[in-house]
């Protein structure tokens, strides 16, 4: 243990390797961060979403408010009601006590025995929106505490378009995008549950909040308000994506809640919506790609709409007809195509593509799958980056390699490899993934490699490495699919392992392949900078 080197300073972790960790303790649970980039001021301002345990004072149950010749006159009556039953049970033949049906008196569920303390106090959650200054240690300057039994789910910052017209009027013209205005807000989308429980479906509010300058300002710091601009209610349930929509230059918000899908608009200084969908069950995240929107539905899998701004509708293109519990949802892209990615309740990835060609398009009505992988580990959400090749990753300065590059080479940047989009992802367990797109010769030769991989080298505990990784079909009625399993995607941490195996077994795989050792390797090289993020 002598070798191992103390890398944790009083700042962070890894100093001077290009990278900065460090730990900032709160006292509280954080739900959600987003940046804010044109905040006031000149200091760097984030907007956290946090939430802390309370105990919730029950002493009201203690008491009903009844003396006690009211309650037993009450259980006299509630007597003789079950004796009245009983004995129509009996003339009727049966036993009222073997009903496949039996009424539960709430009265008796919540009865408190005084002897033995009273009612204790339960751990509640409280949502707040903090405004925290990184510059100044990392200080909280303003806060914003929503309401008793609302739980804040989702937080976006974004820009939204001032429209002067309302949607549908006689006088709507259409204002040129230059000419409209943008303004800044902090969205957050809530769920309000009823305190009596579950009896009563869930509720959501959408509250928009904005960031001025305050008029004091002290000589060591400057003093920001967080203002709360507007708040509308959705009944149709709880709030639990939000995004913002660009279409020629209008900026839209994009809410789900429950399963509708809303596009509103800001002006006149309120929210007018202007659009809407409805998905099957429970809208569970909004992937947008231009105008294009890709819906994960909590039950019933995935959806592909359009937004079309000539007549401000959202349409329907196609969608995957299997019931797939959806988890998390991203875009792949290389070039000109697009897949859709989504992590379902088996732990699996699906990689969907919209192709109305394909005859198992049904017309184009029904999302293509195109591949599959199992991939072991639960994950919440997919985010989509920007794949970089290895002489940008290993550049000291990246953006005059760029300008280099470009300059030399005319046509760099334009190809189908310069312009690649990956999705990468945390998992439950503590992991790290990224999944990215392939050129064909480089995927051919991978799939060559890993499938005599499988074959030559040891697994552990002699578990077979293509088994693991086959589709997990869904034990839910009508969930399993009818066609075989598509495969397609290569196992990354198999193939990885050809680096570090001896030169003599690399020129036995490579041989195996038709291929060289040299050549593997600048694949693999290629693919490792290419999943890198930071």
């Amino acid at each position: 243990m002598g070798s191992l080197l103390n890398l944790s300073t009083a700042h962070g972790l890894l100093p001077g390797g290009g990278i900065f960790l460090r730990k900032i303790p709160l006292g509280v649970t954080v739900k959600r961060i987003q940046f804010i980039a044109d905040a006031p001021g000149s200091s760097p301002l984030y907007a956290v979403l946090v939430s802390k345990e309370v105990e919730s004072d029950l002493s009201s149950l203690n008491d009903d408010g009844l003396t006690p010749e009211e309650r037993q006159s009450i259980l006299e009556e509630k007597e003789n009601a079950k004796i009245k039953r009983q004995v129509e049970a009996d003339l009727g033949g049966f036993d009222i006590e073997q009903e496949w049906v039996e009424e539960i008196e709430r009265e008796n569920c919540f009865k408190v025995d005084m002897k033995l303390g009273g009612a204790p106090p339960i751990l509640k959650n409280e949502y707040s929106l903090w405004i925290i200054d990184a510059a100044t240690g990392w200080v909280v300057v303003d806060t914003y505490e929503f309401e008793e039994d609302e739980h804040a789910i989702s937080m976006e910052v974004m820009e939204l378009s001032e429209f002067t017209e309302e949607p549908g009027a006689a006088t709507d013209s259409s204002t040129p995008d230059e000419d409209l205005a943008t303004r800044s807000f902090i969205v957050v989308g809530t769920a309000i549950i009823s305190k009596d429980g579950e009896d009563v479906s869930s509720k959501g509010r959408v509250l928009l909040f904005e960031l001025k300058q305050a008029a004091k300002q002290t000589t060591t710091s400057q003093t920001i308000e967080l203002t709360s601009v507007y708040e509308k209610n959705l009944f149709h349930g709880p709030v639990t994506s939000l995004s913002c929509l660009v279409s020629e230059g209008k900026k839209r918000l994009i809410i789900g809640a429950g399963a509708d899908v809303n596009v509103e608009q800001w002006g006149a200084d309120k929210l007018t919506q202007v659009g809407f969908f409805r998905a099957t069950m429970s809208v569970l995240d909004t992937k947008l790609f231009k105008n294009f929107i890709v819906l994960s539905d909590a039950y019933d899998s995935l959806y592909f709409l359009v937004w079309r701004e000539s007549d401000k509708s959202l349409t329907l293109l196609a969608k995957d007809y299997d019931p797939i519990a959806v988890y998390a949802t991203g875009l792949l892209s290389r070039g000109g195509s697009l897949d859709i990615v989504c992590h379902d309740d088996r732990e699996n990835l699906q990689f969907f593509q919209y192709a109305p060609g394909d005859p198992a398009a049904r017309g184009g009505n029904r999302l293509v799958c195109r591949a599959d992988f199992h991939l072991g580990s639960q994950t919440a959400d997919l985010q989509s980056f920007f794949c970089r090749s290895s002489l940008l990753i290993n550049s000291a300065t990246p953006s005059s390699t760029l300008a280099a590059l470009k300059q030399q080479d005319k046509l760099y940047g334009k190809s189908d490899d310069d312009r690649r989009l990956g999705v990468h992802f945390g998992t439950s367990d503590g992991g790290y993934g990224s999944v990215v797109p392939l050129s064909e010769p480089i995927y051919w030769r991978l799939t060559a490699l890993q499938s005599v991989m499988a074959n030559a080298l040891e697994s552990d505990c002699s578990l077979s490495q293509r088994a693991w990784r086959l589709y997990r079909r869904s034990s839910r009625r009508g969930g399993c699919r009818s066609n075989e399993r598509k495969k397609g995607v290569i196992d990354g941490d198999l193939v990885m392992q050809f680096a570090d195996l001896s030169v003599s077994v690399q020129e036995d795989l490579a041989s195996a392949i038709g291929s060289t050792v040299e050549l593997i390797l600048d694949n693999l090289l290629e693919l490792r900078c290419s999943t890198m993020v930071i």
